[in-house]
């Protein structure tokens, strides 16, 4: 059967109106994705919790920004980012809990 794959998709009910609306395809999808500023955001958001450990908290506010701030003017480095994290307040004064001391070798 010689049928066309119909590869259109999108994207609803997202905060940011660029992301909305219908793809043609997986590479337009992909390149909407990448130029928009909330899943930059998404995804520092992320690297904070895996590096911390923990959810982000109103106090890790100016953490995050940073952090943002460093991925953007580094032309999205991981590198940059990893080390706005593992430099940033939220992470030099973070509360040891019980649990991590027993984790310790």
């Amino acid at each position: 059967r010689d049928v066309p794959v119909d590869a259109t998709g999108g994207i609803d009910h997202v905060a940011d109106p660029k992301l909305a609306g219908d793809a043609n395809g997986a590479v337009e999808l992909m390149h909407r994705l990448a130029n928009s500023e909330l899943v930059e955001q998404v995804f520092v958001r992320h690297a904070f919790r895996y590096w911390l450990g923990r959810n982000e908290s109103l106090g890790d506010a100016a953490s995050l920004q940073a952090a943002h701030r460093a991925y953007r003017a580094s032309d999205g480095s991981m590198r940059e980012l990893i080390v706005a994290i593992l430099t940033s307040d939220s992470f030099l004064y973070r509360a040891i809990t019980t649990n991590d001391h027993a984790q310790a070798p």
